[in-house]
């Protein structure tokens, strides 16, 4: 995954398994995650749709929407799991799921907008 995120703020490792519109990416965090953390993790997460071998882009996290925090997490590894769920022009909208042993525990929608220069 192409990011320019650095640790310990990097969360997002590598795209476990994709599709056109959903993905799957193994995420580590340096203690157990907020649920800040959780939305940063999923916006780094949505940079998996972007194509091999693509030019890097800068993405803004620009809203967070119906997000909730089902369970506390005592956790270091999640799987977050994320779909496409509508573009409009540089901007996309994406569902996702942080998971740890098959129990979600955030869920919510993000949007984010590239910065196409």
């Amino acid at each position: 995954m192409n990011l320019p995120h650095q640790k310990p703020i990097r969360f997002a490792n590598e795209v476990l398994d994709s599709s056109e519109k959903k993905i799957r990416v193994s995420c580590t965090f340096p203690f157990p995650p907020t649920l800040a953390m959780a939305c940063e993790g999923a916006a780094q997460s949505s940079a998996g749709f972007a194509p091999e071998g693509s030019a890097p882009k800068i993405g803004f996290l620009v809203s967070l929407k119906d997000v909730f925090l089902e369970k506390e997490m005592d956790f270091l590894e999640a799987i977050i799991e994320i779909e496409r769920t509508f573009d409009f022009g540089s901007m996309s909208e994406y569902s996702f799921e942080l998971q740890n042993n098959n129990i979600v525990y955030v869920r919510g929608k993000i949007t984010i907008a590239l910065d196409e220069k």
